[in-house]
């Protein structure tokens, strides 16, 4: 029997960083560090002025689209039977076609800007992606924050989240000592805020530096 010690630090298997994807004026942080949230959990909220601005210049342009998409099919489709009739020249029909065409593609254009509006919308209430523990939370109401999308530092990290179920252990083996660990080997674990209680592990890993 070998004894080999060895200190660490015991930290969460996963973390995951909670980011907003719409940027602007924190108005609401639904949770503090140590604070257990289910998955789909109010996590924060962001200032809704200029993306519900521009979902509602976004549905007005859609409204307008249709209207034109309308009267672009019933002069194609007046047009067409005057020129069967032989009232008009083919190139004032090839006209009505082109009209009612780029009024097809306006409508699709204006209702992916519409949809896009929508998510920007949704997207300034940021919710918990997993289930798990708070455990860092950087910033507070009222503060101004940029989205992963629009900045080159990869945004602002509102809060870091994780599963305290099942941490781990990482600690530094003495180069003499490694070789002995093996993958499996059952390992007694002694930690400061309780020094009356023996925990026990299971090598995982030996990682190579």
């Amino acid at each position: 029997e070998l004894t080999i010690e060895a200190s660490g630090i015991i930290e969460a298997i996963s973390s995951v960083e909670i980011k907003s994807k719409a940027s602007g004026e924190i108005l609401l942080l639904g949770a503090e560090v140590g604070d257990n949230v289910k998955k789909g959990a109010i996590l924060g909220q962001i200032d809704q002025r200029t993306p519900k601005n521009i979902l509602d210049q976004a549905k007005s342009d859609l409204e307008a689209a249709r209207v034109r998409l309308d009267n672009a099919k019933s002069q194609y489709e007046r047009g067409m039977e005057l020129h069967k009739n032989g009232s008009i020249s083919d190139k004032s029909f090839e006209d009505y076609q082109e009209s009612y065409a780029q009024a097809k593609s306006t409508l699709v254009r204006t209702e992916v800007t519409y949809e896009n509006a929508k998510i920007a919308l949704d997207d300034t209430v940021v919710r918990s992606p997993v289930e798990g523990t708070i455990i860092s939370r950087p910033v507070e109401v009222g503060q101004v924050i940029s989205s992963p999308t629009s900045a080159i530092g990869g945004g602002t990290i509102l809060m870091t989240m994780a599963d305290l179920s099942k941490v781990r252990v990482r600690a530094l083996v003495d180069e003499i000592d490694v070789g002995k660990v093996l993958i499996g080997q059952v390992v007694s674990i002694k930690v400061a805020a309780y020094r009356d209680k023996e925990f026990f592990g299971v090598v995982s890993k030996i990682e190579p530096k």
